[in-house]
C-alpha cells in the first residue's frame, strides 16, 4: 500500500478544505494518508516565525499594496512550515506520493518533489490572485510568487485546479504544464434534501404575507461584498418583503445595519445554528468583489438554495445563469435589486431554482465522485513512476 503525504495548508484561508482533503483521503481506502494541517500544532517558534514574516511595512491593500512583499513572505512562510512538517513525518518512514494544498505549501520543497511525485492542487495562479491589485506597481509585487509558482508546477507530477477559469489561466503562463493539469472542483458535503426545497414552497403558498428569508455568510465581510448587500437592501426598501440574516464576524457597526437586517455573529462551520440557517433560508445572495472559487455557493445549492451572485472568476461555473441562480456585475446594484426582488417575489421561481441547484450539488459537488477522480489521478502518478 502506497503511502501518501497529504500537506494542508489550512491557513491563508484554506482552513475548511484541509478539513475537506482529510474527509477525501478517507474515501480512498488504497491509500495509506497522513495528513499534515499547517493550522493546527502550531509551537511558539512557528508562531512568532509567521508574526516575523507577516510584519506589514507598507500598505496591504490600495495602490501601494504590498510594496513590502507581504503576500510573498507570507506564503513563503508556509512553504518552509510544510517543509518541516513534512520532515519530521519522514520519520516515521518514505512516502511514495506528496500531496499539497495549495501551491505555498510547496514552495520549500522543490527538492523533495523531484524525489517523491507530488500532486499540487489549486483554486488560482498568484496572476490571477494579481490582478485584484489596485494599481500597476502592486501587480509587480506579485512576481516573486508568480515565479515561485512556475517552479513548483514544473516540478509537480500533475496539478488539479478547482474551475476551468484558474485552469485556463495556469496553461496561459504555463505552456509546458498544459498535459499536468486536470479541472476538479471542490466537491461539497451535501447537507440537505428534496424535502427542504418542497417545505419552503408549501410554506411560502400558504402564507403569501410573511416575510422571505434572505441569507448571506461571508466572513471577510468587504471583500465578500457585504456593505454592497447592505447598501442595495437600503435602496430596493427590501425590508417590506423580507428578512436578511447577516452571518459574518467582521466588525460591522450596529448603526450601518438597515431594518430587516439580523445580525449573526459566531456560527460555527456545520454547527446545529449554520444547518438551521440554511434549511430556514429562502435564497442566498453574496456579490463577492473577488473569489478564487466560492464554495460557499456550494454550499448554497447543497441547501437547496437558488442564488443571487456576482459574475465573476469561477462563479459562473458553480452557479448556472437563470438555471440554479441570477448572476449580477461586480457593482450593479441595481441590477442585484432586481434579482432579489425577482426572487423574493416568486416561490415558484426560487422552488424551481433551488431543486436545480440541489440536483447540480448532488452530482458534480458529490465527495465520492471526487475521491474517484483523484483516486484515477493518484495512481495515474504512481503509475508512470513505476
Amino acid at each position: 500500500m502506497t503511502r501518501a503525504l497529504f500537506i494542508n495548508s489550512g491557513i491563508l484561508g484554506h482552513r475548511a478544505v484541509a478539513g475537506l482533503m482529510r474527509d477525501l483521503a478517507a474515501r480512498i481506502p488504497a491509500i495509506e494518508v497522513t495528513h499534515v494541517d499547517l493550522s493546527e500544532h502550531l509551537t511558539i517558534g512557528d508562531r512568532i516565525i509567521r508574526r516575523f514574516f507577516s510584519l506589514p511595512l507598507s500598505p496591504k491593500t490600495g495602490a501601494l499594496g504590498n510594496l513590502d512583499l507581504r503576500r510573498w513572505r507570507e506564503e513563503m512562510n508556509v512553504g518552509l512550515l510544510a517543509s518541516r512538517r513534512i520532515a519530521a513525518a519522514e520519520q516515521a518512514g518514505a512516502f511514495g506520493l506528496f500531496h499539497f494544498h495549495t501551491q505555498a505549501a510547496a514552495y520549500a520543497s522543490l527538492a523533495r518533489m523531484k524525489q517523491t511525485p507530488s500532486i499540487v492542487s489549486i483554486d488560482a495562479t498568484q496572476h490571477l490572485a494579481s490582478l485584484e491589485a489596485t494599481s500597476s506597481l502592486a501587480r509587480l509585487t506579485y512576481e516573486p510568487n508568480i515565479t515561485r509558482d512556475g517552479r513548483v508546477f514544473s516540478a509537480a507530477a500533475t496539478i488539479t485546479v478547482t474551475s476551468e477559469w484558474a485552469a485556463r489561466d495556469l496553461v496561459a503562463h504555463y505552456p509546458d504544464c498544459v498535459e499536468k493539469v486536470h479541472v476538479l472542483p471542490y466537491p461539497v458535503r451535501v447537507h440537505c434534501d428534496a424535502s427542504w426545497v418542497r417545505e419552503r414552497f408549501v410554506t411560502a403558498r400558504s402564507r403569501p404575507d410573511r416575510l422571505v428569508r434572505v441569507l448571506f455568510m461571508g466572513g471577510d465581510y468587504p471583500r465578500k461584498g457585504g456593505p454592497d448587500l447592505l447598501q442595495a437592501w437600503r435602496e430596493g426598501n427590501l425590508a417590506d418583503k423580507a428578512r436578511l440574516d447577516l452571518v459574518t464576524d467582521w466588525p460591522v457597526p450596529e448603526d450601518d445595519v438597515p431594518a430587516g437586517v439580523h445580525l449573526r455573529r459566531r456560527v460555527a462551520p456545520n454547527s446545529p445554528e449554520w444547518i438551521d440557517l440554511w434549511r430556514q433560508a429562502e435564497l442566498f445572495v453574496m456579490p463577492t468583489r473577488h473569489e478564487a472559487f466560492g464554495m460557499v455557493f456550494q454550499e448554497a445549492g447543497a441547501a437547496g438554495l437558488p442564488v443571487v451572485a456576482t459574475r465573476i472568476n469561477a462563479i459562473p461555473e458553480i452557479v448556472q445563469e437563470r438555471c440554479t441562480g441570477i448572476l449580477v456585475e461586480p457593482d450593479d446594484r441595481r441590477g442585484l435589486i432586481d434579482a432579489m426582488r425577482t426572487l423574493i417575489d416568486s416561490p415558484e421561481l426560487r422552488c424551481r431554482m433551488g431543486s436545480a441547484a440541489l440536483d447540480r450539488a448532488r452530482l458534480f459537488g458529490s465527495s465520492d465522485r471526487y475521491a474517484r477522480q483523484l483516486e484515477t489521478i493518484i495512481h495515474s502518478v504512481l503509475d508512470h513512476e513505476r
